[in-house]
């Protein structure tokens, strides 16, 4: 379970996050959704402490880490039990798909090469790439790097998975490889926090929706819930403004 307490953060004087409380379960699904600027991506990465939050405590499983007595420890310890899925794949270039994957493996984990290496190429297996893992990243489209990158997340057994917007920088027609591999992880049990603005997806595989509003949660339901009957004003105008951008056949 990961349980987030008074999670804030500012940039600038600007507060983005605002004393953020969220619980969630194990095998859990949690979409959050909202605008741009509205603190999504920060939440992510202050979880597992790419950015370092002003306060609050992060709790995975018997592990808590108070913000403002953080060691280096902790901070390690955090992120083994992290896995995220970047925008912009964050592939090491020089590397095949077989050896980023299993880079984490053998540099955190200190699992020896031989069983690093058959763990990547059942993870790359897995997401349908058996047949590039000596490819390096110029060679793969931008789908097949994206799910190189989920491989590579999944190797670790993280805790909880985490997507920051994992289809925002792929062609149209690349979008959907990407969104089935995420499908398939979370039909497969994986704790997962993702922020998309793939909504019909959302809708579909989220077990919970959060939206965020100027750091601040302002719905929290189940996606028939957040999406069918909103409460909140804001979150009925963001959905409003949403679906009158797409065209009919993938409006709700």
């Amino acid at each position: 379970m990961i349980e987030i307490r008074g999670l804030t953060k500012s940039f600038h004087k600007h507060k983005v996050l605002d004393h953020i409380d969220l619980t969630i379960q194990k095998g859990d699904v949690v979409a959050v959704i909202g605008s741009s600027g509205a603190g999504k991506s920060t939440l992510l990465r202050s979880i597992n402490l790419l950015e370092v939050p002003d306060e609050g405590t992060i709790k995975i499983d018997e592990l808590t880490v108070d913000i403002t007595r953080r060691s280096k420890a902790d901070v390690l310890e955090l992120r083994k039990s992290t896995a995220m899925v970047f925008q912009q794949f964050n592939l090491f270039r020089q590397k095949t798909a077989l050896e980023n994957v299993m880079e984490g493996l053998i540099v955190v984990k200190k699992i020896p090469k031989e069983q690093a290496c058959q763990i990547a190429a059942g993870q790359l297996a897995r997401v349908g790439l058996s047949d590039k893992v000596h490819y390096y990243p110029k060679q793969l489209s931008g789908g097949q790097q994206q799910r190189v990158a989920i491989a590579r997340a999944l190797a670790m057994q993280p805790k909880i998975l985490l997507f920051d917007e994992p289809t925002s920088a792929l062609d149209p027609e690349l979008v959907g490889e990407v969104l089935d591999t995420i499908k398939k992880a979370a039909e497969e049990g994986n704790t997962m926090l993702l922020v998309s603005h793939e909504m019909n997806f959302v809708r579909k595989v989220a077990t919970r929706v959060l939206f965020l509003d100027q750091g601040v949660i302002v719905e929290d339901g189940t996606p028939n819930e957040v999406f069918s009957k909103p409460k909140s004003e804001r979150t009925k105008q963001f959905l409003a403004n949403y679906y009158r951008d797409q065209e009919p056949e993938f409006a709700i």
